[in-house]
């Protein structure tokens, strides 16, 4: 069993190329690398709303997800968050999901 990670973030308009340079700079999907049990990470973004991206997560353990929560803002380049602070409307803290169903 596995488990995912959802992070939502909403970009102010006019913003998204701003987001997507301070999120990379921030290395957000290299970081939990440094956790046994990451398996993978992609930001991908809403095709209606272009403003709305997602973080989705893979965790092999419930555990490997709770350590990166405790060590997540480690390690960051502290003006890179800054910038991608000042790029957001809103966001909404990582929320941990299990698979309960799976196309073949």
């Amino acid at each position: 069993m596995s488990f995912r990670s959802i992070i939502r973030f909403q970009v102010k308009p006019g913003m998204g190329a701003a987001f997507e340079a301070a999120f990379a700079q921030c290395r957000m999907l290299d970081r939990p690398s440094a956790i046994e049990g990451f398996v993978m990470a992609e930001l991908v973004r809403c095709v209606a709303e272009p403003l709305e991206y997602h973080v989705i997560g893979e965790w092999a353990t419930e555990q490997a997800y709770a350590d990166w929560q405790a060590i997540s803002h480690e390690g960051a380049d502290p003006a890179a968050v800054e910038a991608l602070n000042a790029t957001l409307a809103h966001w909404a803290p990582g929320r941990l999901f299990t698979p309960v169903a799976r196309s073949a």
